[in-house]
């Protein structure tokens, strides 16, 4: 039975908070004060620090985290984990390749006997291509962890980047004295507002 009230209780109390009378008479725009004005002109807006996010790239990823570019986070961390799985794998197959070469040069038997590759030399000019794709993915790893640091500073460089309207080139008439007769001449100007 006491559930039974509980759930009557429950669907009813909301309409009834709702449906009582709201007096509009004393509800009305709050006074101004000029110093809350003030403090309300606009939100604070995040603007990264370059050094910090150059420190912060020492974590793969660090950086993109810390200037709050969520949608870098899975292309870093897939590009990692992409070279990550090439240095296993190829590091694998120089491992299977360079035991059946030795294994082929003592004339044993090894994992690839009796396939097109069965001699020391398709074996060893296999071994070292693999040998030298693992190479080649831990050089791309350190131009990644490179280039996602740079990323990350170059990113937290352009985000305080002025890109005002106001930032333009223009032409409009203008008056030059000339300097040997003092006489005034016309041309146009060209004017660019640098500054606020």
């Amino acid at each position: 039975m006491p559930i039974k009230v509980f759930s009557i209780l429950l669907v009813c109390l909301p309409f009834t908070l709702w449906s009582q009378a709201v007096d509009t008479l004393t509800l009305g725009p709050p006074p101004i004060d000029s110093v809350q004005v003030d403090s309300q002109k606009k939100p604070h807006l995040f603007i990264p620090k370059p050094k910090m996010a150059l420190l912060w790239s020492a974590i793969p990823g660090g950086g993109q985290a810390y200037n709050r570019r969520w949608w870098k986070l899975p292309l870093v961390y897939g590009a990692f984990v992409g070279l990550g799985f090439a240095i296993d794998y190829n590091q694998n197959l120089y491992r299977d390749l360079r035991d059946a070469y030795l294994a082929s040069l003592k004339n044993e038997t090894h994992k690839f006997s009796g396939t097109s590759i069965d001699n020391p030399t398709a074996l060893r000019n296999l071994r070292d291509s693999y040998d030298k794709n693992t190479q080649t993915a831990y050089v791309g790893i350190l131009i990644l962890y490179s280039l996602q640091s740079m990323e990350a500073y170059v990113d937290a460089h352009l985000r305080s980047f002025d890109i005002n309207d106001d930032l333009s080139l223009k032409l409009k008439p203008a008056l030059d004295i000339n300097g040997m007769t003092g006489q005034p001449a016309m041309g146009i100007g060209i004017s660019l507002a640098i500054g606020k």
